[in-house]
């Protein structure tokens, strides 16, 4: 029967090579996509679980230099929107750890930078990026250093007591080995599970479709066999046969084509980040177990399909009629709302909704478990309002079996579940976060520099004398001994800036910028102090308050300003209320430069200017962020970066589920087809018009399609809107869906409909009077 089964499979006619060649394809388009999300969750894996060394915690420098270890001071910086990460290093004795990526320390006057950031040295003109590191580039760092090949990153060596005399220099022994503590990396986790759930499940899905392709014809072979002598077992085994035969040389192809289009995947950033390429592949095991399960998957799919097949020794086929679907399938989707609704209930911003997650996967499972009762209801409900012969032919069709009809589209449900939750979400967390004032205010950058005396004035000189830049100082002043310590307006990423106790950890940024004590650079805080600005200033930065008229200066406590939260640090900061500063601003300390640019190449040299002349006086360890000098606009684009991330790995699943679901809806529409060559014949010769067979192909396809569609949007739209509503600030909008999202369904909707219209030709080749005789 093995034998029998291959020449069946492989040698009988053109019908089994063309049933061959389409279930080949098919599963090996599912393939290579699963294998495609696979190797994006083992890059990010090994992503994740790289060595920190940023994360390096070291100990104060001691009075006296010790002689072992070395001297760090870690900083972030920013080239056009790009995170720059520098280190400043100094050796203090033979024994110094050697950070990862190098061979040795640099020394005083050199610098290893990363291969990406070597690039832009040798392009960029050097006040705009290179004059920031002191000395000669000596090598590059290497990927054990490095998150991706497009991190920035050096490492710059100094003299020790040079780098000791910067603020925040820190003294280290051991080199943290253990990976990044980092917030989002659970939050990607779940989303790489749930776009391989959302690629996995129709892929399966596509793969029984594709097995079970032209069944009906394949029983009519399998009656002659009975005929002739063959046991059900012997039946059993040829249908398994030529299941395994067709996955095992999609799964092989499918290997094929993914090691082919490996270089342009890892040439991709899905979550911002470029992978080394040698991170960008599944696991051996992983290839062993998809060349084997696939054709498993193939087989119980083949046996699953003849369950209800009896084929007699006379050649007659009985099949059981399919049983009516009940309402008990939508128990799994009301418990899924139900434990969303929860998980919702006690969800919170720290949590980042992680508690939500078990019920929108149990929801996502609900939606395919109660797909078929509502394809029957509507099905049943066309049936009832039918004037045609069309649309009551269809009804009685998918009524009979909304199971087999509603498969074909279940990749699509999940597609418009996922796309249309992104699609409301993501648009509103943005705007949320993008505040009215800073559009106005987006090229401004901001620096707390911490200065006071000759250098503050050296400072200020010197970025106005850069072309194109517009500086405004803001200075520190100290408070009456009654009001330091007295809180003033206190601002969070939790409330508004508004009148409150001891202010709030600004930005969610490490830093707590209380009222009592206004922080006047990245790595120390005046006590007692409050921020000055002329209302001179305040008259070109509108959007960030007013003074009272006839006041030449204010002093104000609200630290809003220097958060990295956009829905608080473009919030006005003065009011006609804060009290005038009577006082000469020359003397006073400069706590922070707004500087105003008119082009790109414009702030990169103020940055770099600063970089000079006021570098970042912060040491960077586990817990901390720094502030580094950046814009109002590059504070809003850090932080709705993270939303689009997410958007760009829920449309990569979507993209790709539509792309399976496509597939699968085309097997299903030509396999059906081939099964229905001879009734839709008969009712042709019968008189029946090919636009009337037509309407019964476009009809059974389109309204399990149209059914899914609507209920999907329909339940991600409701758990959207709740979400946003239970975590949003009070007052803001209700989330709208984007272009994004109708351009994304469209286009895939569109997709599904030209597949079934591409099979149509085929319905009038196939009919034609003079096939009447069948073999």
């Amino acid at each position: 029967m093995l034998r029998l089964g291959l020449r069946l499979t492989l040698r009988s006619g053109r019908e089994a090579l063309v049933r061959l060649a389409v279930t080949t394809v098919a599963v090996a388009v599912g393939v290579a996509l699963l294998l495609g999300v696979l190797a994006e969750f083992h890059a990010f894996q090994a992503q994740s679980n790289q060595q920190c060394w940023a994360c390096t915690s070291g100990d104060p420098v001691p009075s006296t230099l010790p002689a072992s270890g070395e001297l760090w001071n870690n900083s972030v910086d920013f080239y056009q929107g790009q995170t720059l990460t520098r280190l400043g290093v100094a050796a203090l004795g033979a024994d110094a750890p050697v950070l990862p990526g190098i061979s040795r320390l640099p020394a005083a006057g050199q610098y290893y930078a990363s291969p990406a950031l070597a690039a832009l040295l040798r392009t960029v003109p050097a006040d705009e990026l290179g004059d920031r590191f002191p000395g000669t580039m000596i090598g590059t760092i290497g990927a054990a250093g490095l998150t991706g090949p497009g991190q920035l990153a050096v490492y710059v060596g100094y003299p020790p007591t040079a780098l000791n005399a910067i603020d925040g220099t820190q003294w280290v022994t051991r080199i943290a080995t253990a990976p990044a503590a980092e917030v989002f990396t659970p939050f990607f986790r779940y989303a790489f599970g749930f776009g391989l759930l959302a690629v996995l499940f129709p892929m399966l899905v596509l793969i029984s479709t594709a097995t079970r392709l032209a069944a009906s014809r394949r029983e009519e072979r399998f009656a002659a066999l009975r005929l002739v002598g063959g046991t059900p077992a012997d039946i059993r085994m040829i249908a398994a046969v030529e299941s395994v035969v067709s996955a095992f040389f999609g799964a092989v192809v499918g290997v094929v084509i993914w090691l082919l289009v490996q270089p342009l995947v890892a040439g991709g950033a899905l979550i911002g980040t470029q992978y080394f390429s040698s991170t960008v592949t599944p696991a051996a095991w992983e290839y062993a177990a998809i060349v084997v399960g696939v054709p498993v998957i193939a087989l119980v799919a083949a046996l699953v399909s003849l369950r209800r097949v009896q084929i007699s020794p006379l050649g007659v086929s009985r099949r059981a009629t399919p049983k009516r679907p009940t309402l008990w399938r939508l128990i799994v989707l009301a418990l899924g709302v139900a434990v969303y609704l929860y998980g919702l209930s006690v969800t919170s911003h720290q949590s980042i909704g992680a508690a939500t997650y078990p019920g929108l996967l149990l929801t996502m499972v609900g939606l395919v478990v109660a797909g078929p009762w509502f394809t029957w209801a509507t099905a049943r409900l066309f049936g009832s309002m039918s004037r045609g012969a069309a649309l009551l032919l269809a009804s009685r069709r998918l009524a009979d079996n909304p199971k087999a009809a509603f498969r074909s589209v279940t990749g699509l449900v999940l597609a418009v579940f996922l796309g249309t939750m992104v699609g409301a979400l993501v648009p509103a967390v943005n705007a949320t976060e993008a505040s009215p004032t800073n559009t106005s205010i987006s090229n401004v950058l901001l620096d707390q520099v911490g200065m006071s005396g000759p250098a503050a004035t050296r400072l200020l000189g010197g970025l106005s004398a850069i072309g194109g830049a517009s500086v405004y100082p803001f200075y520190t002043a100290s408070l009456p001994a009654a009001a330091a310590g007295t809180g003033g307006r206190g601002s969070g990423p939790g409330r508004p800036a508004g009148k409150g106790g001891n202010g709030g950890n600004v930005g969610g940024n490490g830093n707590n910028r209380s009222g009592g004590g206004v922080q006047i650079g990245p790595g120390k805080a005046l006590a007692g102090g409050a921020t000055v600005v002329s209302c001179a200033v305040m008259r070109e930065l509108a959007v960030l308050g007013q003074c009272a008229p006839g006041v030449a200066a204010v002093q104000t406590q609200d630290g809003s300003m220097f958060g990295d939260n956009p829905l608080y640090n473009t919030q006005p900061f003065v009011s006609a209320s804060d009290p005038a500063y009577r006082g000469s601003l020359a003397g006073l300390p400069l706590q922070a430069v707004l500087v105003r640019v008119n082009s790109a190449a414009t702030l990169e040299r103020v940055r770099t200017y600063l970089a000079v002349n006021a570098p970042p006086q912060v040491s960077v360890g586990q817990g901390q962020s720094p502030t580094p000098p950046r814009t109002f606009g590059e504070t809003l684009q850090i932080r709705t970066q993270r939303a689009d991330t997410l958007e760009n790995l829920v449309y990569a699943a979507v993209a790709l589920t539509l792309i399976v679901a496509g597939c699968s809806l085309a097997v299903a529409v030509g396999g059906g087809l081939v099964e229905r060559k001879r009734p839709f014949t008969l009712l042709r010769v019968g008189g029946t018009g090919i636009g009337v067979l037509s309407g019964v192909v476009l009809l059974e396809a389109a309204v399990p399609l149209v059914a899914a569609t609507v209920l999907a949007a329909g339940i991600a739209y409701g758990t959207s809107v709740l979400a946003f509503v239970r975590l949003a600030p009070a007052g803001t909008a209700i989330p709208q869906l984007g272009h994004d999202y109708y351009a994304l369904m469209g286009i895939g909707l569109l997709i599904a409909f030209g597949v079934i219209a591409v099979t149509l030709p085929l319905l009038r080749r196939m009919t034609l009077p003079g096939n009447v005789r069948f073999e």
